[in-house]
């Protein structure tokens, strides 16, 4: 086989948004495909009708797009093996049915609900598994069972499962596993709805549209057998599998929403880049040297080694997570941080669509400041607010504690006076000033420092205090520091 010919795919039930998992799984696909030349394909598996929504779908779409995954064969791009739903493939799973009764290989099933469950009861009475081989149906005449049928007897049609040996795989994360064929039952291929079951069309699908490997999630292993089965039925060669572990919570639970966010939808929400959520998943238990953190997503298609994936559960760290998205932010250029901040900034009301459009200048310079200390998109509101406005709404025991001192009641007044009368206002400018000031006092420029970022931001911590007067420019800067001044006034002595 050769690089070419390599051939992957993703395949969703579109039952809910997509989640970290999933996510996880179509990237190992999509890096497995670009690293070997191959193509990787998106199905989706929409026969769970009651369950299955286009909103799912789109959902599905728009998630994968959003992360930066692109299909090449699949919805919307079409491709040799269409459709690529399984609700529009209808006939071939019958079709396949269809081969499998005529040769034996498969029987019409007449047992009802109450039959199956009793069954059942049994199995649990005798404390034995509730395998079912099928009774009297299993062997009955196919022409007997079509006038059945016919008749409209309610039915299902079931897999002959070989009642001896074993069905055996050679998983390329896992190794070797193996399964009794004694203790797989005769499992259902067509409800009685007359739509395929999973494992059924599931098996049928790659076979037809030549998957080469199956690259999916580990709670798939128990399909595998059932699907081997189908595919030496029908005389289809079976191809390698390899099943991924779920993504675990730090707590080692399923990964959910209690643990900050599950699916794609909620990072985006939550301020994370796209790029940074696929190179945090890509690295995640794939095996990758403990100092590799940050690649282009050709890179990673290129470093990826299916069998180097960790056969355990990966647990997801979000530390870990900002971290790889705090290092995009920086990586970014201050324009392309402008183009993020602006509409997030007027959504919030920290400053209207038309400001930030007459001055996308101030904007950028505003990003670059900012930008070593953002560590999600969502940052960049409260981040960059002190920037926007006039007056600030300061917090009063704080007020207190940084205007009550000696050395500021008694010569903030005149550092105002003196920045209110340069005639440059820059940062370099403004750093001589209020730096000769205090060594002018006698004191460390810390003592003038404090007290005028509170005065003009309305916090204790922000951006270079120099850089930070200057982009808020002098107008702006003097009307806070003076209303300040007012507000420190009436402090008690």
């Amino acid at each position: 086989m050769t690089d070419s010919q390599v051939r992957v795919r993703y395949a969703p039930s579109p039952t809910g948004t997509l989640h970290v998992g999933g996510v996880r799984t179509a990237l190992f696909n999509w890096l497995f495909a670009r690293k070997n030349g191959g193509t990787f394909v998106l199905r989706i598996e929409d026969t769970d009708l009651e369950r299955s929504t286009e909103e799912s779908v789109e959902q599905l779409k728009s998630s994968l797009r959003w992360i930066g995954l692109d299909w090449d064969e699949g919805p919307e791009v079409g491709g040799p093996h269409e459709p690529y739903r399984q609700t529009e493939r209808l006939d071939l799973y019958r079709e396949a049915a269809q081969r499998l009764l005529d040769e034996g290989k498969a029987y019409y099933d007449f047992a009802t609900p109450e039959e199956l469950a009793e069954l059942r009861r049994q199995a649990q009475a005798e404390k034995r598994a509730p395998i079912y081989t099928g009774g009297e149906y299993r062997e009955m005449d196919l022409e007997e069972a079509l006038r059945r049928v016919e008749a409209g007897e309610a039915h299902t049609v079931r897999f002959k499962t070989p009642r001896n040996g074993e069905t055996t795989f050679t998983d390329m994360i896992r190794g070797e596993i193996s399964f009794e064929n004694k203790n797989l039952e005769d499992f259902v291929i067509m409800k009685s709805s007359g739509t395929p079951t999973y494992n059924f069309a599931a098996a049928v699908d790659d076979a037809t549209m030549r998957i080469t490997h199956v690259i999916r999630g580990d709670d798939h292993i128990s399909n595998t057998p059932r699907q081997i089965l189908i595919y030496k039925a029908l005389g289809y060669p079976v191809p390698p599998f390899a099943h991924v572990p779920q993504v675990l919570g730090p707590d080692k639970k399923k990964l959910s929403k209690r643990h900050g966010a599950a699916s794609a939808e909620e990072f985006a929400e939550q301020g994370v880049l796209p790029e940074a959520l696929f190179n945090y998943l890509a690295l995640l238990g794939a095996g990758y040297a403990a100092d590799e953190e940050i690649f282009s997503p050709d890179e990673l298609a290129r470093r990826f080694r299916i069998e180097k994936v960790s056969g355990n559960p990966a647990v997801f760290d979000e530390t870990k997570l900002l971290a790889v998205n705090a290092t995009y932010l920086r990586r970014k250029s201050p324009e392309e941080l402008a183009m993020l901040a602006a509409p997030a900034l007027a959504e919030s009301g920290v400053a209207s669509a038309d400001e930030l459009e007459r001055d996308m200048g101030r904007l950028t310079e505003i990003m670059a400041l900012l930008r070593e200390r953002l560590q999600r998109t969502t940052d960049i509101p409260d981040a960059a607010s002190y920037f926007y406005g006039d007056e600030l709404d300061y917090d009063e025991e704080e007020f207190e504690k940084q205007f009550g001192k000696p050395f500021v009641r008694e010569n903030f007044s005149e550092m105002v006076a003196r920045l209110k009368a340069l005639d440059r206002w820059d940062d370099e400018t403004l750093e001589a000033t209020i730096r000769g000031f205090a060594e002018e006092k006698e004191k460390g420029a810390r003592h003038i420092i404090h007290p005028l970022r509170f005065a003009a931001t309305g916090r204790t911590v922000s951006a270079g205090l120099f850089e930070t007067l200057a982009l808020l420019g002098k107008e702006r800067t003097i009307k806070r520091l003076e209303a300040a001044e007012r507000k420190r006034a009436t402090l008690a002595v």
